[in-house]
């Protein structure tokens, strides 16, 4: 019901010109700090639908429910430090925060939004549409913000764009290592695209149950010069009605940093786009690409937090499905430590009495899992028979899958989502 709600309330509104060039926009502080709110106040009406909704909707639910655990006192977390009593600081902290936790460009996804049940409280439908509301506000603010925010620091964010493009799918059948790859150069952002030459992305695309987009092989290739590049967004362009946003926002903590000649698999090099019509163009937008920044982000980062949490049931749960064989089985190993999957996956050592090198595998297998929509991660839509991607190994049987393995490796996966 309320991701219903989400998509109900959340009609992006990307303009045609946006998808053609670089834009500008200001994400952070629409709300001035100081003053009333009156017709002198130097701001548009929208921004003033901004500033209330922020303390009259979002504020009350943020100080009752987050500020407790989000004011600094835990590292990583502090999106709302600062002075309590100052209504517009906290404001200016959670829109600047990084990594990102409110997307101007898909409120719904905002991860504020997304969070669930973790050591605070889920929040109810009611808090949840305040903040979203608040969000939504401050997009449609964004549009009439002068070139200086409202608190004075002039901070803008430099959103990029790569034009909506025609997405070449793989037949359900066809053998691994034959399937069509797509190639998005990133010379289409145009002036950035010109400073990182021969950078694209590519990957293999195929239909995912019914309306649905799975890319595997998902990787940044850095071209002549290397890439460097956070918080890629992807967005469903069907041919009538309003574009779809990645509904969880899952690259909103990513900075990739890749070299010149040098190819990285993005976040495990798997998605599942639940929403997104295959037949439907995308588009990808960027907070910022740049050439090469060396030591920037060594290998590609996802942030602190991405590292395995819950060993000891990874451990317990994941190695023995990990090593399944035989009778209608899949060995995840013979493949992914010394097979043709190692490069996508490497999991060597994933069962060694060391807990070091245990700890390296269940990194890999992390990148692997989407802990928002836990059943849409790589590591069960790749081995699932119904799935209709084009994994080299299958189980047997759709209920051979789940009692085998998925029931065995989803009670880690829930104790990584739920682990602090």
């Amino acid at each position: 019901m309320l991701e219903t709600l989400f998509r109900h309330l959340d009609m992006v509104k990307l303009s045609v010109g946006a998808v053609a060039m670089l834009t500008l926009v200001n994400c952070v502080g629409l709300i001035e700090g100081s003053g009333g709110g009156g017709s002198g106040d130097g701001l548009t009406p929208e921004q003033r639908e901004a500033r209330s909704d922020w303390q009259n909707q979002a504020l009350p639910v943020f100080r009752q429910a987050c500020v407790v655990c989000h004011n600094g006192s835990r590292p990583g977390v502090g999106f709302l430090a600062g002075d309590a009593t100052d209504d517009f600081a906290l404001h200016d902290k959670l829109v600047a925060f990084d990594p990102p936790v409110v997307n101007l460009e898909a409120p719904s996804s905002s991860r504020v939004l997304q969070k669930g049940l973790h050591d605070g409280p889920m929040l109810t439908a009611d808090q949840s549409y305040s903040i979203l509301s608040w969000i939504q506000a401050e997009k449609s603010a964004q549009a009439t913000a002068p070139t200086t925010n409202g608190s004075g620091s002039g901070a803008t964010v430099q959103l990029l764009t790569i034009p909506a493009f025609a997405v070449t799918m793989c037949a359900a059948g066809t053998p691994a290592g034959s399937c069509p790859i797509n190639h998005v150069a990133m010379t289409m952002l145009g002036d950035a695209g010109a400073a990182v030459p021969g950078a694209e992305i590519t990957f293999v695309a195929q239909k995912l149950g019914t309306g649905s987009l799975y890319l595997n092989n998902l990787s940044m290739v850095g071209g002549t010069a290397g890439i460097y590049l956070e918080h890629p967004l992807f967005v469903s362009r069907p041919a009538t009605g309003d574009p779809v946003p990645d509904g969880i926002d899952r690259y909103f903590n990513l900075k990739l940093d890749v070299a010149a000649g040098k190819t990285v698999q993005i976040d495990g090099g798997t998605a599942s786009f639940v929403g997104f019509d295959p037949t439907s163009m995308l588009e990808i937008h960027f907070k910022t690409v740049t050439a090469f920044k060396p030591d920037a982000a060594p290998g590609g980062g996802t942030g602190a937090t991405g590292g395995c949490k819950a060993l000891a049931m990874f451990k317990t749960n994941v190695v023995p499905a990990l090593k399944l064989a035989g009778n209608g089985n899949v060995n995840c190993s013979s493949c992914h430590v010394n097979g043709s999957g190692k490069g996508a996956m490497d999991i060597t050592g994933y069962d060694s009495a060391d807990d070091a090198t245990v700890l390296n595998a269940c990194n890999q297998v992390k990148t692997r899992v989407d802990l928002t929509t836990t059943n849409q991660s790589g590591i069960y839509l790749a081995p699932d028979p119904a799935s209709g991607t084009n994994h080299p190994q299958k189980f047997a049987s759709a209920d051979q899958f789940t009692t085998s393995f998925k029931t065995m490796v989803d009670r880690w996966v829930q104790a990584e989502k739920t682990a602090p």
